[in-house]
């Protein structure tokens, strides 16, 4: 059950009027409130790690840690998706080809095939053998890649006069490229994966590969590049939990375990204790990401649990004769256990006493927090 923002406002107004020590404005409440909010939220964290030390109780709802654990309960997400996508490159050919050129166009053609009845709708850019020779490429427009970084490609073949190969490829214009190479064509939706190897501009070649000049032919409906990342943890967590690592083949997942860089570097270049599929591991790469080893391998997933930061608190108004009223519709009660409301009244009592160089005010809060603490902890 949330705190109302409204109640704790209420009491806080009173207590200070009551011993006459001025006003407190919306403004400086919201910024009281969401700073008292936070420090009794982190102390919950050093509460646990007090209380593990000493010894519990059964009896029934006065167990320290069981409270403690109730009020972090709702701030816990378990199985969050640390796999994230990002589309690099995407054509559908439902329009047109624009953006796709030939390459050893005198090897045959490429061409645009519209949506109709006879290819369920489905536009697409046919690649053509016509003559013998090194084969005939169609060739996207540029995009760009970053090194290091995991992108699966999926493609669509809708139609075909079966050639002998056709290759799908991914190159930088350089020596760097990655390539997909099927032997025995079909019909279907296909992707493969790969890790880039250097930044910046990339493109696609789509290749008949076929020398039998018998106008065999590939027809691609859609393809598209998508950068994976499992690095970038949620937006709103606070404290980090399990890193959990789910191969495709598993039932269950395995447990990441946490290592620093330098011993990442170390265990990868062993053959013994390199990370792998089944004992993997990461390293806290920055405030908001991490970088998990092996390199997640296809269908595999990333998830973790965490710890998330309670909302920001905020008493929301409307301007009356210059007189701020209570709006419910904008305001954000407080996601803390009703149990800290006086807490929280203190806390911000206490801040306001500061701002407003009222030292008794700031005394008279520390006091009831002071009684309230220790009735707790003895």
């Amino acid at each position: 059950m949330a705190i109302s923002v409204n109640t704790v406002y209420q009491r806080v107004l009173a207590i200070a009027n009551k011993e006459q020590r001025g006003y407190i404005t919306p403004q400086e409440f919201n910024l009281f409130a969401n700073q008292a909010q936070m420090k009794t939220f982190e102390q919950y964290f050093y509460d646990i790690n007090q209380f593990n030390r000493m010894p519990g109780n059964s009896t029934e709802y006065s167990d320290m840690l069981h409270i403690l654990e109730e009020k972090i309960a709702p701030f816990r997400v378990n199985g969050a998706s640390l796999l994230s996508t990002t589309t690099s490159f995407e054509d559908t050919f439902e329009a047109d080809i624009t953006g796709w050129t030939s390459v050893n166009g005198g090897n045959g053609t490429v061409t645009y095939v519209p949506p109709a009845a006879a290819n369920s709708y489905d536009g697409g850019i046919k690649i053509l053998q016509n003559a013998n020779g090194a084969g005939i490429y169609a060739e996207s427009a540029t995009f760009s890649l970053v090194a290091d970084k995991k992108y699966v490609v999926k493609y669509a073949l809708i139609d075909m006069l079966e050639p002998a190969t056709y290759s799908i490829l991914i190159e930088d214009g350089a020596a760097s490229s990655h390539q997909f190479t099927a032997y025995e064509p079909a019909v279907g939706s296909f992707e493969f994966t790969f890790i880039a190897d250097t930044t910046g501009v990339h493109n696609i070649q789509i290749r008949n590969l076929d020398e039998s000049n018998n106008s065999k032919y590939i027809t691609i409906g859609n393809i598209s590049i998508t950068e994976f990342d499992n690095a970038t943890l949620p937006a709103d967590l606070y404290r980090l939990g399990e890193i959990l690592y789910k191969a495709s083949t598993s039932i269950y997942p395995t447990t990441v375990a946490e290592i620093n860089s330098n011993e990442a570097t170390s265990y990868n270049l062993s053959p013994l204790a390199r990370p792998t599929t089944s004992n993997p591991a990461y390293v806290r790469s920055g405030a908001n990401s991490v970088k998990v080893y092996p390199t997640l391998e296809s269908g595999a997933t990333v998830t973790c649990n965490y710890i998330k930061a309670p909302t920001e608190a905020s008493w929301g108004y409307n301007l009356v004769l210059g007189n701020a009223l209570y709006n419910s519709t904008t305001s954000t009660d407080f996601q803390l256990h009703a149990s800290e409301e006086s807490s929280l009244v203190f806390d911000i009592l206490a801040l306001a006493g500061i701002s407003m160089e009222k030292m008794g005010l700031t005394q008279v809060a520390d006091n009831e927090e002071g009684k309230k603490i220790q009735q707790e902890k003895s």
